[in-house]
């Protein structure tokens, strides 16, 4: 018997997290898509930044012999920067349609 299960998961970080319980509660063979909240392009954007950042941060918060505040700084300086030349390649992306 196929049973489908669509949740929204507030208290899991990771999308690993999430597949691992799902696992746990339902065994091996379970299929696992996680999704952002809706198609709305700022979930779609946070949810993509969620998925980049999230590891990282993490790893920063549990390796508490660092300088948090300066290595978060660190990461948003460079997700930013990788998220302007998403934007950057919209913009030539669009232009090159249209012209």
């Amino acid at each position: 018997m196929k049973v489908q299960l669509t949740y929204h998961d507030n208290e899991s970080l990771t999308v690993e997290e999430v597949v691992a319980t799902a696992v746990h509660n339902y065994g091996k063979s379970v299929r696992v898509e996680v999704m952002p909240e809706s198609t709305i392009a700022y979930d779609l954007i946070y949810f993509g930044l969620q998925r980049l950042m999230t590891h990282q941060q993490l790893s920063m918060l549990y390796d508490r012999g660092s300088d948090y505040q300066s290595e978060v700084r660190k990461l948003r300086q460079e997700t930013i920067y990788n998220v302007t030349e998403l934007i950057d390649q919209v913009i030539i992306d669009n232009e090159s349609r249209v012209g």
